[in-house]
């Protein structure tokens, strides 16, 4: 009767602590996540940034107050990609949502722009350089499309990729 009685006990011990166990594991998994997802996806993924899209006349104000195209371009030092760099870090900063562009041409050199998602115009290309609003046409040559002196190289554009 003693080991009946025993037995008993131990069997109900093990139910209670894979309960309490299971009961905690839950609370605990979905008290992580909701506290990771509030904090990671709500609050802007630990950047401290909340960025928007711009409406069309921001976009425009931000690229006219903008000194981006005031540097100096120096080959090999400070170039397209530096250019796109600064505009899209100057964006951020001021809380818009801004994409780094890279450009592909047939010989294997590209360039680098950036686009704006406005809310109201849909994408724009600024051309960071000379703060001017571009066009991007696959098969077709970035200077002559965009009113540009001729490059010494095909710039016909074979891809181009937008890194938000």
């Amino acid at each position: 009767m003693r080991a009946v009685i025993f037995l008993s006990i131990a069997v109900i011990g093990i139910i209670i602590g894979a309960a309490s166990y299971y009961i905690g594991y839950m609370r605990g998994d979905s008290y992580g996540y909701d506290e990771g997802y509030n904090t990671g996806v709500i609050d802007g993924a630990g950047t401290g940034y909340e960025l928007r899209d711009p409406t069309y006349s921001e976009l425009q104000r931000f690229i006219e107050e903008d000194n981006t195209d005031k540097n100096e371009y120096v080959e090999g030092i400070y170039s397209c990609s530096d250019f796109a760099a600064s505009l899209n870090n100057n964006a951020v900063q001021l809380g818009y949502n801004a994409a780094y562009v890279y450009i592909a041409y047939p010989d294997g050199s590209g360039h680098a722009i950036n686009a704006f998602q406005t809310v109201d115009k849909g994408i724009i290309f600024i051309e960071p350089q000379y703060d001017d609003e571009v066009q991007l046409t696959i098969g077709s040559s970035y200077s002559e499309q965009n009113g540009y002196q001729a490059s010494d190289h095909d710039d016909n554009i074979i891809r181009y990729v937008l890194v938000w």
